[in-house]
């Protein structure tokens, strides 16, 4: 049930796992430094290509905070090809990125990860619209065509509460062509980059927040396995507290980081980066970080969102949540 991020500009970029291409990988002095200096090697893979999203792990990598922490920390891109799950789960790599949902619905199939900070309070997926259409809520979906991709579980959430039978779904490839042509027609997208992509293309769009829907889903969820949790408790805090750190570097210095970014990932665009990076401010620091601080995390949320999957039929029975997630490395009191 992953959540493609589709991004106009590099959807044909593949990019492989533990090829060497990562943000430390080429630099094997440091590396050879690093290791005499007694800090322990790790790797954590995000969801998706580098970009402003991700802002605060590549600023703790950059303004080395993983490094005083004692980590020797490689950050390897995520893409449609790869499964973060399953090289956490695996071994390959130690901490990954991913929805709140998938997590509880890997653990059904007895994978067992444990999310350790929600990076994202509000998840920054929407359904668009051309902004001239008369869409206030989900309901005014209904009659329209949807495009989606397959097994997307906000939209299973979406279909099973709201008035949307007569819904003409047809799969989200990455390009928002079709969606320009039909300017009655709906497309997932995050709101994090679509808009500022479909502006410069002459396209005014508008939106439904995915969370206004009350699907209760934490986004870019840090996660690792109950076993490294187990056995690493004290590389486990140094990771999300260094996270942490960078992220609340990021909130004030995001500029400075997006050229450490676009490095890593040339195919962007520096104005879009720019726009996610104030998009995303208010997804990454308000609601419960607002009061806690980055990462927090409920079980009043995670058991919603828990129950909700339930309701859709996609969780078989119920789940102690408490297992799924830990906030015992943020720092909370």
């Amino acid at each position: 049930m992953k959540s493609i991020r589709f991004i106009i500009g590099y959807i044909t970029l593949v990019l492989l796992f533990l090829s060497g291409c990562g943000t430390n990988a080429s630099n094997n002095e440091a590396a050879t430094a690093d290791a005499k200096k007694g800090l322990k090697k790790i790797t954590q893979v995000t969801n998706w290509y580098a970009q402003p999203d991700f802002g605060g792990q590549y600023a703790a990598l950059e303004k080395g905070y993983y490094k005083e922490a004692g980590l020797d920390m490689t950050i390897e891109p995520g893409g449609p090809q790869i499964s973060e799950i399953q090289l956490v789960s695996s071994g390959q790599a130690q901490f990954g990125m991913a929805g709140g949902d998938e997590i509880l619905l890997a653990r059904q199939e007895g994978i067992p990860i444990v999310a350790i900070a929600a990076l994202y309070q509000t998840d920054p997926q929407v359904l668009l619209f051309h902004k001239d259409e008369p869409i206030k809520d989900f309901n005014d979906l209904n009659g329209r065509t949807v495009y989606v991709a397959p097994g997307v579980t906000y939209w299973e959430y979406i279909k099973h509460n709201y008035d949307v039978d007569k819904v003409k779904e047809m799969a989200f490839s990455g390009q928002f062509t079709p969606f320009i042509k039909d300017k009655s027609s709906v497309s997932q997208a995050f709101m994090t980059t679509a808009p500022y992509v479909l502006k410069k293309q002459g396209v005014d769009v508008d939106y439904l927040l995915v969370k206004d829907s009350d699907y209760e889903n934490y986004a870019d969820v840090l996660f690792t396995t109950e076993d490294y949790i187990k056995e690493n408790p004290d590389i486990v805090k140094a990771y999300v507290e260094a996270s942490v750190k960078g992220w609340d570097y990021y909130k004030t210095n995001y500029e400075e980081i997006n050229k450490v970014i676009l490095k890593e990932n040339p195919d962007l665009d520096p104005g879009a980066m720019k726009y996610s990076s104030e998009v995303l401010m208010d997804l990454v620091f308000e609601d419960d970080a607002a009061k806690h601080g980055v990462g927090y995390m409920t079980e009043e949320r995670w058991s919603t969102l828990s129950q909700q999957l339930q309701d859709i039929g996609l969780l078989k029975k119920k789940m102690d949540v408490n297992e799924a997630f830990t906030t015992k490395f943020l720092g909370d009191d």
